[in-house]
């Protein structure tokens, strides 16, 4: 299917952040070890839309890895107008940008209005205060609530950024910030994992035996719930995992649940565990007891039913040992289950 949408990424490492966070290094993360200029941002923007495909109908730029909102006003202007140009002319559809809770107000928020901001993304990390203060976030969840609300408020599209996994959470308190996220009516989700990455509290910790960071398949199992949390109530999650390192900064992740695949790896066990209820649903009402089934699986998610390498499938077949099971890739909307 032909790229429709597109995001141009500006990254302004740390920058506005009034500490650091025991978990973060955002060189590391945007790949980015310099603080780019207002002509930076305009001549980044040039590149990327001379090399756009023809098919992408929305493009918007995306200030990312600092507390926007949190640097001086004056700094804030001079990278928006930067974009203002092209938000004139219509190349450019929006701007996004990534701040802190604690740093939002009504002065704030007038200032990225006036400047045609039309997506504000909380580092939200937990819905729980011991979380936040383990994880030196500076800030509280009635902070949290205050800000979303007043996003909301001002009619900004809001996405809520969290991190399971950081020091003191536990399996229910992910799950209780998943729940709490979609109470605040978010147009989007994104889900981090935590990591250790070099020079970041978490890797002293890590070191001297205090922090224990997830594995992988711990990560996966804690996302999966968070995941079908949202959506079942219909909200994206835009992003599950960090984006891929750079090759220059693989050296920089210590240990956890890192994976360049990971969001395949979290919707692929979601949709395994669709499979299963259904198959398990499907027995208590099968009194034929045939030995063929055979599922029509939705073409549209085909590959995150499949598994990677077939895993699904060879799973249900391992846990469903009274089928012989097979599959076809077809047009329905959910899996059909036909017995043969």
């Amino acid at each position: 299917m032909p790229k429709t949408h597109a995001t141009i990424p500006v990254f302004i490492p740390h920058l506005g952040c009034p500490h650091r966070c025991a978990f973060c290094s955002q060189n590391s993360t945007s790949n980015t070890m310099s603080m780019p200029t207002d002509t930076d941002v305009s001549e980044k923007i040039t590149s990327y839309l001379s090399t756009m495909p023809a098919s992408v109908i929305h493009r918007e730029v995306a200030f990312f890895g600092g507390s926007f909102t949190g640097i001086p006003s004056e700094m804030q202007r001079n990278y928006l107008q930067a974009v203002d140009p092209f938000l004139k002319n219509g190349e450019i559809n929006g701007i996004r940008l990534s701040t802190r809770p604690d740093y939002i107000d009504n002065d704030k928020l007038s200032l990225l209005r006036e400047y045609g901001v039309t997506t504000v993304e909380l580092g939200v990390q937990s819905f729980k205060n011991h979380v936040l203060e383990q994880s030196r976030r500076g800030h509280s969840v009635s902070d949290v609530y205050a800000a979303c609300r007043q996003v909301k408020d001002d009619n900004f599209q809001l996405v809520i950024q969290l991190m399971p996994g950081l020091p003191g959470e536990s399996v229910e308190d992910a799950i209780h910030s998943a729940n709490e996220a979609v109470k605040q009516g978010p147009d989007g989700i994104r889900i981090y994992p935590a990591i250790v990455l070099s020079g970041t509290e978490l890797e002293s910790r890590y070191r001297d035996g205090i922090y224990t960071p997830m594995t992988l398949e711990e990560a996966i199992a804690r996302c999966v719930p968070m995941y079908e949390i949202f959506t079942t109530n219909n909200i994206p999650v835009i992003r599950l995992g960090l984006h891929p390192f750079d090759s220059s900064h693989q050296d920089d992740i210590i240990a956890g649940p890192y994976h360049p695949a990971f969001g395949f790896m979290v919707k692929s066990r979601y949709r395994y565990r669709q499979l299963t209820k259904d198959i398990f649903n499907y027995s208590r009402s099968d009194t034929s007891k045939p030995e063929d089934l055979h599922i029509h699986i939705p073409e549209v998610h085909a590959e995150e039913y499949i598994g990677h390498r077939r895993e699904n499938i060879l799973m249900l077949q391992r846990d469903y040992p009274q089928y012989k099971i097979t599959y076809s890739i077809t047009s329905v909307d959910s899996p059909v289950f036909v017995a043969l």
